[in-house]
């Protein structure tokens, strides 16, 4: 038999390149993938403004009967609401119209900082009056649906390997 003395061995260490090179390639494909579903996840999330428990999110999770009910305790604290926003508004310009004075006192800046901690306490007091009211007008059925449905989204089964963010 005649065996070719002079041709190179075979390539093995382009070969181990090669397979690591490719299997990078697939991990790297696949945390695009997750970051992609991530962000879209995040922007549902966001959609929602008041967060889960939000009236809005409420409507979102039941069937019409009870969104009409949630629609009208939103429509029964709207104008309330509107108000109370209003008010915290007007009072962070009067707190950062003293701050801005060239005769501020710290004294006065203090009382304009209380009249915002107030107003900010009494609208999160009505929104909290309108989260427990929109509840209120779930069944034991719905509300164990909506929670299981929260506790999926919160912790997504890829996500048990990443650690927890703040705020997350």
């Amino acid at each position: 038999m005649a065996t070719d003395l002079g041709a190179p061995p075979p390539r093995r260490r382009g070969n181990a390149l090669l397979i690591v090179s490719l299997c990078l390639n697939i991990a790297l494909a696949a945390m695009i993938a997750i970051g992609i579903y991530n962000a879209v996840q995040r922007n549902q999330q966001r959609a929602m403004p008041g967060g889960p428990l939000s009236p809005q999110a409420l409507m979102a999770e039941v069937g019409p009967a009870e969104r009409a009910k949630i629609q009208a305790v939103i429509d029964k604290h709207a104008a309330r609401l509107k108000e109370l926003r209003i008010e915290a508004a007007q009072a962070r310009g009067t707190a950062f119209r003293i701050f801005a004075e060239p005769s501020f006192t710290p004294q006065e800046f203090s009382q304009a900082l209380e009249r915002v901690r107030a107003a900010d306490t009494a609208l999160q007091d009505e929104t909290a009056r309108m989260i427990g009211e929109s509840v209120a007008q779930l069944t034991p059925q719905e509300r164990q649906g909506i929670a299981q449905k929260i506790r999926e989204r919160a912790r997504p089964g890829w996500r048990i390997f990443m650690p927890r963010r703040m705020g997350q």
